[in-house]
């Protein structure tokens, strides 16, 4: 098998993927709770949660719901079935699992829970990217000295390749005008 990288007008063109929010991997209530396996479970969750979307599978109260049998999320994600409990549990006491038991062998019906967004400034402040603890041995950020942009001429993309009649391709497979991103 050979190795074929992505051509600029297939970057944004991938049709089978999963979107997994950043927020599992930087969110204090997410951060140190989940484990790769139970992030991975939640992303297949939303994925099967937008089919359910789709065929307006919704309770009394309007909430979606869904079906993912422990053998289908085994097989799909090559994991044992403790494994699989165990990434339920995590996402169950981080409050983004929900599940209702049914009676007579039936799968489970299955809540997944919204997650507690990061606010807007939160990269904004370097401090926020220290270490809770503290027990760095490195420079803390705040002691770190910034980029010079006024020398390095961030505000403008200088590789050709990108731009083509000022525009690029997004997730939507739409052009967009790549104006707003750097001065000319």
């Amino acid at each position: 098998m050979a190795f074929h990288a992505y051509k600029l007008h297939e970057c944004f063109n991938l049709k089978h993927y999963l979107k997994i929010p950043k927020e599992l991997f930087l969110h204090p209530l997410y951060k140190d709770k989940l484990s790769s396996d139970s992030i991975l479970l939640y992303g297949f969750l939303l994925d099967r949660l937008s089919l359910s979307i789709v065929n307006r599978w919704t309770d009394k109260d309007d909430s979606v719901y869904l079906y993912f049998t422990r053998k289908e999320l085994q097989e799909l994600l090559g994991l044992s079935d403790k494994t699989i409990a165990k990434a339920f549990r995590e996402l169950r006491e981080c409050e983004l699992v929900h599940e209702e038991k049914q009676k007579c062998s039936k799968p489970n019906i299955i809540y997944v829970g919204k997650i507690q967004e990061l606010p807007n400034d939160y990269f904004k402040n370097r401090k926020n990217s220290a270490s809770s603890t503290g027990n760095f041995t490195a420079l803390e950020p705040e002691n770190l000295r910034s980029n010079n942009t006024n020398i390095n001429n961030t505000n403008r993309v200088s590789s050709n390749s990108l731009k083509r009649d000022n525009r690029f391709y997004d997730n939507s497979d739409q052009y967009q005008n790549l104006d707003r991103f750097y001065v000319i």
